[in-house]
């Protein structure tokens, strides 16, 4: 890009990161002059590029004009995709979800065991979908795959599928970007949902902290400096992974003893049934009525409510093993917030309890004293709402997209 091209550039994705913003604010974090700001400030509105949102105080007490990028030029599809079911949402530029479905998966006829089973699923589901919402092919700018299973997001790879009937090295971006003809963006759900709480959630005001993510697998996001960490080949994170219990359950990854074993939400499902059927008296064995396929993390929060021994078990045990992950973080990161979030946070203070026990003996004083625990909310179509979010942002790292936009303009 010519130079007047790369300030363009520069703005446009000032405006994307710190939308709404000021003229002022720009230039001061870009380290150019009002006068240049101001300039290409106007061209980006003559080309509907970006749309005035308000105005702000000055500290002079003049009003100044906020900015940010068209919600109405693109839209960005995130598709979060497990063992039984695929949920769906599009957004608009501005953070806004414009449609969201959850479909169910067909448990005989759209069983995911190959890699061809994944891709057909995705492909039937998101024409539906599109079809359904009236997403507009032109608008679509982006598409967004958060798979649940350790995800390389350098190279928009799926390693492995641990809840994805096991699928081994499919590349994703690879498969569907020849389909869909639109740039894919891949990350897992932990680091997606990461980068919403960083952007618009609990995390926006800490520039250090970690999101434990506590769903069918394990996971976490790492935010250090305001930025997410993804390590080497982006899969930083993992800390389902962490051995807690040497003679715990056989993992999916092959291992034993991971915390996914025990803090997923999958696993705590398994430890309510085996003590139903192992006849332990509970308020659960009412609640469901002897049909363990009703057994959810809901059932059991209700049976901890009312003082059931058996839950409050589970859920010591559950904690304590989160705790000791939750330590080893505290230790290494030295984060100003800690959240846990996922579907198995519905389980909110009864975990924090014994997270906090555990957290208080094994790490550090003088870094625990400084580490705020909270529950993050979470609704089911989180995950695609963050991937879709995420995806269209990092298009503002591609000088193709950049160079599409600034065709718009009279330069």
């Amino acid at each position: 890009m010519k130079a007047v091209g790369a300030n363009n550039a520069k703005v446009l994705r000032c405006i994307q990161e710190y939308s709404p913003v000021d003229q002022a604010s720009i230039a001061k974090v870009l380290g150019l002059s009002l006068m240049t700001v101001n300039k290409i400030v106007n061209k980006l509105l003559q080309g509907k590029v970006i749309v005035k949102s308000g105005k702000t105080e000055g500290k002079s007490g003049r009003k100044s004009e906020l900015f940010k990028f068209n919600p109405d030029l693109y839209n960005s599809i995130g598709i979060s995709i497990g063992e039984g079911e695929i949920i769906i949402s599009a957004v608009d530029s501005d953070c806004n979800a414009i449609a969201k479905r959850e479909y169910r998966l067909n448990r005989y006829s759209e069983k995911i065991s190959t890699s061809d089973d994944i891709i057909a699923i995705i492909i039937k589901y998101f024409r539906m979908f599109v079809e359904e919402f009236s997403i507009e092919q032109e608008k679509l700018a982006v598409i967004g795959i958060a798979p649940e299973g350790i995800i390389d997001t350098e190279r928009g790879r799926c390693i492995l599928g641990t809840h994805l009937g096991g699928i081994i090295d499919l590349n994703l971006r690879e498969q569907f970007q020849g389909i869909f003809h639109v740039p894919i963006f891949v990350d897992d759900p932990a680091r997606s949902i990461t980068y919403y709480e960083n952007k618009l959630g609990y995390g926006s005001n800490a520039a250090n902290f970690i999101y434990i993510y506590l769903g069918r697998g394990v996971g976490s996001g790492i935010v250090i400096n305001g930025q997410i960490y993804r390590g080497f080949r982006g899969i930083a994170g993992e800390i389902g992974h962490i051995i807690v219990d040497k003679a715990g359950p056989r993992c999916k990854c092959g291992n034993y003893g991971c915390l996914e074993t025990i803090a997923s939400e999958e696993s705590i499902i398994r430890q309510m049934k085996e003590g139903v059927q192992e006849g332990v008296i509970t308020k659960i064995v009412d609640m469901c009525g002897g049909n363990l396929s009703l057994i959810d993390l809901q059932m059991l929060k209700e049976a901890a409510d009312i003082n059931d021994k058996f839950s409050h078990n589970i859920l010591e045990h559950v904690g304590n093993h989160l705790g000791k992950a939750v330590a080893l973080l505290v230790n290494i990161f030295n984060p100003e917030l800690i959240l846990i979030g996922g579907s198995a946070s519905i389980l909110g203070s009864y975990l924090l309890e014994s997270v906090n026990r555990v957290i208080k003996h094994e790490a550090l004083n003088v870094i625990n004293e400084k580490t705020l625990i909270k529950i993050s909310q979470y609704d089911r179509f989180k995950d695609s709402i963050s991937i879709a979010l995420e995806a269209f942002d990092m298009l503002f790292e591609s000088t193709v997209f950049l160079e599409k936009l600034l065709h718009r303009l009279t330069i």
